[in-house]
């Protein structure tokens, strides 16, 4: 009877630390904006004086070739590189393989942040907007103009 409540007690507390760990993870979620690359041609803009100008070029076809796909994808977020996980790059290959476009594929990240790694909640298509969009979005939100 001790042992079949310790048991109890073991399996309370590991669902609690289960409950607060997806808590935290959930608040620490943050959107990302950026360009989806694959992981080969990441690696060789990193010393790349104009990264973005190159992601924002990169073809479908070079980001769905075999090579490409087993390495993984990444994200061109503010200037920095961030690797996507398991489920991130299942997503991408999703994402490139269903749109219309055929470069610079711009897109939303929901993830949480370890590191340089993004672990992926959410993917979606998106437009980039451009700097005057974003201060006429602010402005509409506090009633300025």
């Amino acid at each position: 009877m001790k042992r079949i409540a310790q048991t109890t007690k073991t399996m309370l507390i590991m669902a609690a630390l289960l409950a607060l760990t997806d808590a935290l993870a959930a608040e620490n979620q943050k959107e990302w904006k950026g360009y989806l690359i694959d992981r080969q041609c990441a690696d060789s803009i990193r010393q790349d004086n104009n990264p973005k100008t190159f992601v924002m070029h990169h073809t479908k076809d070079c980001a769905l070739m075999p090579n490409c796909r087993a390495r993984g994808y990444a994200l061109f977020a503010d200037g920095k590189l961030y690797e996507l996980d398991r489920k991130g790059n299942e997503l991408a290959i999703q994402l490139l393989s269903s749109t219309k476009k055929e470069r610079g594929f711009y897109v939303r990240v929901k993830a949480v942040s370890r590191g340089s790694l993004l672990k992926v909640k959410s993917m979606t298509e998106s437009e980039e907007s451009k700097p005057h969009e974003e201060a006429d979005m602010e402005k509409s939100k506090h009633g300025t103009d």
